[in-house]
């Protein structure tokens, strides 16, 4: 089938993108008002931009009545954000944290959710995450038409990294890519394990 990408309505154009651009990361993502009122909430498009400066992206659309989501409101106004690795063992609760709850009320909280103090920003991290990319909002691009998406740019300020993750026995810091469990997006209700693993060294 060949499909002009012009005549599709947003619903299937959604479904179609998260069904080929597959597995995503997911950024799950902590931020913090000046109260201490703490918002989670999962992205799955996401990813690493650079290395010098540390650098990643997400991206967050627009609610159905073009308001910014919680997320990216505190994004804004704080000018920071958390981001928590998704591994299989967090996979229903990071899931619960994408159900749309009241401004006031704090997914950490309202899941049971145990969070720890940031160390170079003001905000939290979820507590049972092994890896955390605690970062600073370089930008916001907006982009669409009807339906607006936000694309934040962030730079990378401080790196939390659980040591059961580290590779032993190589020179500098490296995950160890056994030791990590991370889960990933697919389309719809779907989510995927990291399932077989192999190398090739490149040419």
């Amino acid at each position: 089938m060949e499909i002009d990408a012009d005549g599709l309505s947003i619903r299937d154009t959604y479904a179609l993108m998260t069904g080929i651009v597959v597995p995503r990361p997911i950024a799950w993502v902590s931020t913090m008002d000046d109260k201490g009122h703490v918002n989670l909430a999962p992205f799955s498009y996401f990813n690493a931009v650079g290395s010098d400066p540390p650098m990643l992206t997400l991206s967050i659309a627009a609610r159905g009545d073009g308001s910014d989501k919680d997320t990216l409101r505190l994004i804004k106004t704080t000018g920071f954000l958390c981001v928590n690795l998704a591994e299989e063992g967090d996979a229903v609760r990071l899931n619960d944290t994408s159900a749309e709850l009241p401004a006031e009320v704090s997914e950490a909280r309202h899941f049971g959710i145990d969070t720890a103090p940031c160390f170079k920003i003001p905000g939290v991290r979820i507590a049972s995450s092994r890896a955390a990319l605690e970062c600073r909002l370089v930008e916001v691009h907006v982009y669409g038409r009807k339906h607006k998406v936000n694309l934040v740019v962030a730079e990378v300020l401080h790196l939390f990294v659980d040591d059961a993750l580290l590779q032993r026995g190589v020179p500098g810091l490296h995950i160890n890519p056994a030791a990590v469990q991370p889960i990933a997006r697919l389309g719809g209700a779907n989510y995927a394990a990291l399932g077989r693993r192999f190398s090739l060294h490149r040419p």
